[in-house]
């Protein structure tokens, strides 16, 4: 695989330039002058010299960016046709729908290191479902939550819907799309919403791997079932000709149903596959050019006669130390302690942890101090995190209370009650609660963090209900989303 570049349209007049001093060098070689004579000079060296100087300034420029991504993570938007086509049974005697969640089902049944994933249905517009995350569990029972035909406006806008689920990427942030849809938009001309979504996407850097569902032939549309629904006969044609324009216009693919996407979206995320380069992680490495920039500048002096003969050991001198210097010279000088804590913010904040650790302050301020205890809290290093904060949890407490008192108690008591602790991240929460009374997140993690293992005497006056049945959780918040989106009981005419 070849290196990309960053800056790669400077190559090309760094390489005429090069090109330029090598033809004088030769041409000054053919028919010397008389200082060149005198001097003792040697032209084609010296524009050798010079052409690799130019060249390698113009290679650094352009920054070659080759191997490994530091921290593997991707961002993956799916885009779910929840149309009532998708009810159309054409996929190997299962609905089109039920092939989507069943590749959806496989996808997120197993863990995605450094993936995450967000959820929005393509119907008349998109309907976000769930921002990007690692919660896979509750995005496979969202799925059961939905059934086609039933939300959001009526036809299939997949220009308008695929355009909308793209704004979920933050800018820079490494992105793809995968899509799974029959193709088919009944909202807008065909040419136009490949249009719209290809250049918006396009223009954002986010590669849309589709999958399509269903035959491109005309299938009957089930009805709905719904009291008052419209029974008006319908018919569906799959379009992957759609899907493989959009896919090829914004540098991805088509996807088969049987392929490993969990696999496809890790090779994404470590590098060994490439994003566009508005998005891509792969490490540029600019000193490439400097090597052959400073090959060139050592063969320049050597053929430029006798008067840098005197300057010779004195420019090898300089030269030795900087190549023996240059590796250490980043490490000599140390960050600022400011610095170095807002580098590890941003990489705690990118979810880049093992960058976080490196950059982990360990000066004394307290603001300092809480930001490495939390690095520590996410590291699971709980007893490093105690003692980030032993100097900032004693007994006594200044007065006026300082802001950083009650966040370095709470997140000691965090760390108290993972280790197993459970009376000392009490005491701690109760010295906040008396320090700052009627603190919310003290009260919570009082009730929450650390229960009180004996429950009050149910009052004899009022007998406490009979148990009611148990229910998950997980259920509870499957039935929350089904309330909460949007129900079209006539159904959704998808034409």
């Amino acid at each position: 695989m070849m290196p990309a570049f960053t800056h790669p349209f400077l190559l090309w007049p760094a390489g005429v330039l090069a090109i330029l001093a090598l033809a004088l060098g030769v041409a000054a070689r053919l028919r010397p002058g008389l200082g060149v004579r005198v001097v003792g000079q040697h032209p084609l060296a010296q524009g050798l010299g010079l052409a690799l100087v130019l060249a390698g300034a113009g290679l650094g420029l352009a920054e070659p960016r080759w191997g490994q991504v530091e921290v593997p993570r991707l961002t993956v938007l799916v885009a779910l046709d929840a149309t009532r086509s998708m009810a159309v049974p054409d996929c190997a005697g299962a609905t089109r729908w039920q092939a989507a969640c069943a590749v959806l089902d496989r996808l997120w049944s197993r863990p995605a290191p450094g993936v995450r994933y967000s959820l929005d249905l393509v119907t008349g517009d998109a309907v976000p479902l769930l921002p990007p995350g690692d919660d896979l569990p509750l995005l496979r029972d969202l799925l059961k939550a939905v059934q086609p035909g039933e939300i959001g406006s009526p036809g299939t806008a997949l220009g308008l819907a695929l355009a909308q689920a793209g704004t979920r990427a933050g800018p820079g942030e490494p992105a793809a799309m995968l899509v799974l849809s029959d193709g088919e938009e009944t909202v807008e001309p065909r040419a136009a919403a490949l249009d719209r979504a290809a250049s918006f996407l396009g223009k954002a850097g986010i590669p849309v791997y589709a999958l399509p569902l269903g035959q491109p032939v005309s299938q009957p549309v089930p009805a709905t079932g719904s009291p008052g629904a419209p029974e008006a006969f319908l018919s569906s044609q799959a379009q992957p000709d759609f899907l493989k324009a959009l896919a090829e216009r914004t540098g991805g693919r088509l996807v088969r149903p049987d392929e490993d996407l969990g696999a496809l979206f890790q090779r994404l995320a470590q590098g060994r596959e490439p994003l566009p380069l508005a998005r891509s992680l792969v490490p540029g490495h600019p000193e490439w050019g400097a090597w052959p920039a400073l090959a060139g500048l050592g063969l320049w002096l050597l053929a430029a006669g006798r008067p840098m003969r005197r300057w010779r050991p004195i420019l090898v001198l300089v030269l030795a130390l900087v190549l023996g210097l240059g590796g250490t010279a980043r490490a000599s000088v140390p960050l600022p302690p400011s610095v170095q804590a807002w580098l590890a913010q941003q990489a705690l904040e990118r979810g880049d942890l093992a960058t976080a650790q490196r950059l982990r302050p360990r000066d004394p301020d307290p603001r300092h101090r809480l930001l490495a205890a939390g690095i520590d809290l996410r590291a699971q290093a709980y007893q490093d995190a105690l003692d980030d904060l032993a100097p900032l949890t004693g007994q006594g407490a200044p007065r006026p209370l300082p802001p950083w008192r009650t966040p370095a108690l709470l997140l000691a008591a965090r760390a108290q009650a993972a280790l197993g602790r459970p009376q000392e991240a009490r005491a701690l929460l109760e010295r906040a609660l008396l320090e700052r009374p009627g603190c919310p997140e003290a009260v919570h993690n009082l009730q929450t963090l650390v229960p009180d293992p004996s429950p009050p005497p149910p009052n004899p006056r009022n007998p406490p209900p009979p148990p009611r049945p148990s229910q998950e959780a997980r259920q509870d918040e499957v039935e929350g989303f089904r309330q909460r989106l949007p129900h079209n009981p006539h159904g959704i005419r998808d034409l």
